[in-house]
């Protein structure tokens, strides 16, 4: 009996390989990405304490990859790489990570009904995410008695991260084409994502 012929994608490959490959593209793109901004905020640009506070472009770069692509950011790497940034910023250790990790499978989880949404419904919910999120971590914090920042600061970075999270997705559909899987694509196996 003959064996039947793999799919050939057009570069050539058999299409599971093509895939395989577009997945680890994404993931090594979002690595690269994130390691960057940490790098960036590490670096001392501004020795005085600041009266407002910015976006945290790690966690609107990472719910980017979630809403849209979510094979190319697996829960471990999501995990392991907040749990470094804690570290790194001298945050409690594993909070920001623990949070980032329930926001992103929360979203992963609802990954198929936000490609359905229009684009400010999908915003709505990250944003609500983002907020959800910055106030647990005060009352966590809170209820540790560990020393804080003011709840303005905190409010105003949730605010940022929103914000520029309709940059962000602008940024990796231009520069990297990160975008909703259309209608009836399949991953590497042939499930429908």
């Amino acid at each position: 009996m003959p064996r039947p012929k793999a799919q050939v994608s057009t570069t050539g490959r058999p299409v599971a390989e093509a895939a395989t490959a577009r997945h680890w593209g994404g993931r090594l793109i979002w690595l690269a990405l994130s390691a960057a901004f940490i790098f960036l905020q590490l670096l001392p640009l501004d020795t005085v304490p600041r009266g407002w506070a910015g976006p945290d472009w790690l966690l609107g770069l990472t719910l980017v990859w979630v809403a849209r692509r979510p094979e190319f950011a697996p829960a471990p790497m999501i995990a392991l790489l907040f749990l470094i940034a804690d570290l790194l910023f001298q945050r409690p250790p594993g909070l920001q990570a623990g949070l980032a990790l329930i926001l992103t499978e929360m979203l992963r989880a609802r990954a198929a009904g936000l490609r359905q949404l229009p684009f400010p419904l999908e915003w709505a919910t990250v944003g609500l995410g983002i907020f959800a999120i910055a106030l647990l971590q005060r009352v966590v914090l809170a209820m540790t008695l560990t020393p804080q920042s003011s709840a303005t600061l905190t409010l105003m970075q949730a605010a940022a991260t929103t914000l520029v999270y309709p940059l962000l997705v602008l940024g990796a559909y231009l520069a990297f084409g990160i975008a909703r899987p259309a209608p009836g694509e399949v991953d590497s196996l042939g499930h429908r994502l």
